[in-house]
């Protein structure tokens, strides 16, 4: 599957924000000049910090609470967000030295109560949440994958123009589009970024030259030479300088690649539009599969109408599911991750999705609010709920648990099945 980011990502719940003196009289805190609450009074969503929680940087800063205390004049910075009526208080800055406090305490540290500075309501939104996380100068500073990534959100997402991102963040055009190359890059080079093998300047230089999947190759295997010579970062030296002359490629088609030529054929003979092609294309077509009637499947049944979905009474609606395949991890059986599809009105399509790997887990519900997106068919729908899969398994802490593989393989079957709904009116609009 080529995961470039080429479709809109679906948005995040909306914050509901909630009353500050509320959240914190209901978790037994007090004020100073700061908020004072108890720990596990705070909450935590990975959703609304910048970068992916970096697991050895928060037990460092756990040994260092446990050693000396907690460093009261680095308060966390919070909001509250209304949940299940309840008034929470949630982090958004410092979730590494929230973790570190979780870790001192389970060590059998007494930190007493942790000093909080608390956001007005109305600030409180993803994109100035986003925007005060990539700017904040008390945290970890940020790497250009996940500036590439918090970029492609405020854009994709929140509809941020390239003139807003640079100056809020005192940022260039020229790193705007380079992070861009990164952010369009495949996992497996995020992986190698991620993991301090390739510097993401060299990553930038090698995808501007060669292209993504070229630049993949190179690195890999610079970072095979490396590995050899006994260092742990790929540099110029351990990539191979370019052939003058390209070698041939090779004109045998393996039988893995017939069978995958076979079915794209196929794929284009049952398309919607196969019937819009060039008279010399479409005859092709026919020639090249006539021969081998016998071993096409039959076409595609007649387009299938799907209901309409109503939502509940909290604004959720019913829905289709779609479950990758079971796994048996341990003694449990299940599926680890779904995609939720509901047809909110005609040509109108939205998703929601759910997961349980590893150790971790969690949902979107398949709801519809002011400024959320739709797609126009519900094969549209499933590539982008299979595009927010991608990103959030790129999180080490999903990417690398016992599921992903299986799950990966799904998602790269769904974003390459047809689209059946796909019309020559949706096609002029999407090229508008």
């Amino acid at each position: 599957m080529n995961d470039k980011r080429t479709r809109p990502l679906q948005m995040d719940e909306p914050i509901v924000t909630g009353n500050t003196k509320a959240a914190v009289k209901a978790a037994g805190g007090k004020s100073a000049d700061l908020w004072m609450l108890p720990y596990d009074e705070i909450h935590y969503d990975p959703r609304d910090n910048v970068r992916p929680l970096d697991i050895a940087w928060a037990e460092r800063l756990g040994k260092l609470i446990a050693t000396d205390g907690y460093d009261k004049s680095q308060p966390l910075h919070c909001y509250v967000r209304k949940v299940d009526g309840k008034d929470l208080v949630y982090v958004w800055k410092g979730q590494h030295r929230y973790h570190g406090i979780g870790f001192a305490i389970d060590s059998g540290a007494d930190v007493g109560l942790i000093p909080v500075v608390i956001i007005e309501a109305k600030s409180v939104n993803r994109v100035n949440l986003i925007f005060g996380g990539l700017t904040s100068n008390e945290s970890k500073s940020t790497s250009p994958l996940e500036l590439a990534e918090k970029i492609a959100e405020l854009r994709d997402v929140h509809g941020i123009d390239n003139k807003t991102i640079r100056e809020r963040l005192q940022i260039t055009d020229q790193t705007i589009r380079d992070v861009a190359l990164l952010e369009g890059a495949p996992t497996a080079l995020h992986k190698l970024v991620r993991g301090g093998t390739v510097a993401a300047t060299l990553a930038i230089e090698e995808i501007r030259k060669h292209g993504a999947e070229k630049a993949l190759e190179r690195l890999q295997k610079g970072a095979d030479e490396a590995k050899a010579a006994g260092k742990a970062k790929v540099t110029k030296k351990h990539l191979a300088k370019p052939d003058a002359t390209p070698a041939p490629a090779s004109k045998k088609i393996s039988e893995p690649q017939a069978k995958q030529l076979l079915q794209a054929l196929q794929s284009v003979l049952h398309d919607p539009m196969f019937g819009k092609l060039s008279p010399g294309t479409i005859d092709g077509v026919h020639i090249a599969l006539g021969p081998l009637a016998d071993l096409l499947d039959a076409k595609p049944s007649a387009k299938k109408e799907y209901p309409v979905n109503v939502p509940n009474e909290n604004g959720v609606y019913t829905f289709e599911k779609l479950a990758s395949p079971r796994l048996k991890i341990g003694r449990t059986v299940n599926a680890p991750a779904e995609i939720h599809l509901a047809q909110t009105a005609p040509g109108k399509w939205i998703f929601g999705t759910s997961y349980y790997m590893g150790t971790g887990g969690g949902s979107t519900p398949c709801s519809l609010r002011d400024g959320d997106l739709t797609y126009p068919t519900r094969g549209q729908a499933i590539r982008a709920a299979v595009q927010y899969f991608t990103r959030r398994l790129e999180d080490p802490r999903l990417g690398e648990t016992k599921e992903a593989p299986s799950v990966r393989k799904w998602l790269d079957g769904l974003y390459a099945a047809p689209d059946p709904d796909w019309t020559e009116d949706l096609a002029n609009a999407e090229a508008k």
